[in-house]
């Protein structure tokens, strides 16, 4: 696992950690949840198998504390 991250959202701080990190698939953990994300041309998106689904203004907050974009 790798150190907890802040992503910055709407006023609030949410942490988590980058549990595997591909080109165009990046997992992490968020509050005990996982959530795996798809790069979708430029985008990221929610994966299918993810039993939570993330906003997406949530989803690039996570990618900038991540260092994706």
């Amino acid at each position: 696992m790798s150190e907890r991250l802040a992503a910055h959202f709407e006023n609030r701080s949410y942490y988590f950690v980058i549990d595997s990190r591909k080109e165009n698939e990046i997992k992490i953990t968020m509050y005990g949840t996982p959530y795996t994300f798809i790069k979708n041309g430029e985008s990221w998106r929610n994966s299918q198998s993810n039993l939570m689904e993330m906003k997406s203004g949530l989803i690039g907050a996570v990618m900038l504390a991540a260092g994706i974009i």
